[in-house]
């Protein structure tokens, strides 16, 4: 693997995809569960979050967005990646339009994992916020195709 090669063509060496689709939410969001080994068994990702506007005018805004795996795509727990203390998660995203990510070693997850956005408000009437995240494989066994 050259160094030319990353520097001009990173889709070599990553793959993309979505978990929470964009949408506005008022509650948690269970994402879509993505299957590691349709990605060459990836050992690593990054989940990457964001927030858009929130509307109902609430006084706060809390967005975290952690990591869950499944060995069979239907029951799910929460990430611990190894060596780690806590659950895979990025940091809380308090304003709209703003983004958070982490880097995780999935080597010990299950061959399904999905990401989940967990939401809370202060105050407002009906606030909402609008939520996506996102998986950035890589460390795959295989390249990706391009």
């Amino acid at each position: 693997m050259s160094t030319v090669a990353l520097q001009h063509n990173i889709g070599a060496f990553i793959a993309l995809a979505s978990s929470v689709l964009p949408q506005a939410a008022s509650a948690s969001v269970n994402g879509s569960g993505l299957d590691r080994a349709a990605h060459n068994g990836a050992l690593s990702c990054v989940l990457h979050a964001a927030t858009g506007a929130i509307t109902g005018s609430p006084t706060t805004t809390s967005v975290t967005t952690k990591l869950q795996h499944s060995a069979d795509n239907s029951t799910w727990a929460d990430y611990v990646a190894p060596g780690a203390a806590a659950v895979a998660a990025t940091s809380a995203i308090t304003a709209a339009s703003t983004d958070a990510s982490v880097a995780i070693d999935l080597s010990s997850a299950n061959r399904y994992i999905r990401a989940v956005s967990t939401i809370a408000f202060t105050g407002g009437s009906s606030p909402t916020v609008q939520v996506a995240a996102d998986i950035a494989f890589g460390g795959e066994t295989l390249r990706p195709a391009v």
